[in-house]
């Protein structure tokens, strides 16, 4: 009976170490668990429209955002419009660089359930489905057709860092400027 190592990917704790001490025939075994499937404490939906110029301006930040907080948050991309098809919601994905899974929002019943009016526009949830943000990902647009040179206020990194952290978010909704939800 000697050691043994293993990297275990997906998750059944006690079927793994069963799995070790049999096969393996340890008499002691160490394993390191490499969940990638785990849920998250927060889940992103950002709402997108293929079409909406907006929304493709902000897709690669949100793609940043993503893998920034890979470890304790998933995004999901949900497109409302009638018009976004899975292949148009692919090209999008592959045209402008999308990182994370999006899917159609079949007759926007997630945009209306959350409150989202327009694309882009992010809702963030904890675990429990509470709402904990709502709105703009910053200020970079002050209206249609009219943005900063800079963002002044990261709403959603700054909500995500909060909840992260432990601690409430300061500004809980904001105002989202972009293509309207139909």
């Amino acid at each position: 009976m000697g050691n043994c190592r293993l990297l275990v990917i997906w998750v059944n704790r006690s079927a793994i170490f069963l799995l070790c001490l049999f096969w393996f025939k340890a008499a002691s075994c160490s394993v390191t668990f490499a969940n990638t499937y785990a849920p998250k404490p927060l889940t992103v939906y950002v709402f997108l429209n293929t079409e909406c110029p907006i929304s493709q301006q902000y897709v690669r930040m949100l793609s940043v955002l993503s893998r920034q907080y890979a470890l304790s948050v998933r995004f999901v991309a949900l497109f409302p419009s009638k018009t976004d098809t899975p292949r148009l919601i692919q090209a999008f994905g592959k045209d402008y660089g999308l990182t994370f899974p999006g899917r159609p929002d079949a007759g926007a019943k997630l945009a209306r359930q959350l409150r989202a009016r327009v694309t882009p526009e992010v809702v963030v949830l904890d675990t429990t489905g509470r709402i904990r943000y709502r709105g703009a990902i910053d200020d970079w647009y002050l209206a249609l057709g009219k943005h900063r040179s800079d963002v002044t206020e990261p709403y959603l990194p700054n909500a995500l860092n909060a909840l992260i952290a432990g601690n409430e978010v300061t500004v809980r909704e904001t105002e989202a400027v972009g293509c309207l939800i139909e």
